[in-house]
């Protein structure tokens, strides 16, 4: 059977790890005294976060895939992903699909030391308090 409730539980321990490591070897003070501690610790964390988002990429495939572009990646994480409307006797809902790509398989992270990154932006859009409260009301909330 899958558990994707474990599979989602034992990812966020590892960001969470990940979260700690950051916090402990604080590369943000370690830089002023020791420049390849510093480099260490971040490289370190990015190849972690380069795994996750592989974990992550069944829950937030949008997020994964805008993550792998912010490592410089040229080639997409799974192939294309999209969404479409599909009817049937229950009415329209907004679907998930994916369109293969070929010779694009499942691997660990490919993040060479001194790899260019590109510019980040936010993964997730703030949500004002009334949209979460119409949600949750959507919810039963």
């Amino acid at each position: 059977a899958v558990r994707l409730r474990s599979a989602l539980s034992e990812t966020m321990k590892l960001a969470t790890a990940v979260n700690q490591y950051l916090d402990v070897q604080a590369p943000w003070s370690a830089v002023k005294t020791d420049k390849d501690a510093a480099a260490k610790t971040i490289y370190t964390a990015l190849k972690a976060i380069d795994s996750l988002k592989v974990m992550f990429a069944p829950f937030i495939p949008f997020t994964s895939e805008r993550l792998h572009g912010f490592f410089g990646y040229e080639t997409p994480l799974f192939g294309e992903q999209y969404t479409e409307t599909a009817k049937d006797s229950l009415g329209e809902h907004l679907v998930l699909r994916y369109k293969p790509v070929e010779n694009i398989q499942w691997k660990p992270s490919e993040l060479k030391p001194g790899a260019k990154l590109n510019q980040p932006g936010p993964l997730f859009k703030k949500l004002e308090v009334d949209v979460i409260e119409m949600e949750r009301g959507k919810l039963g909330n």
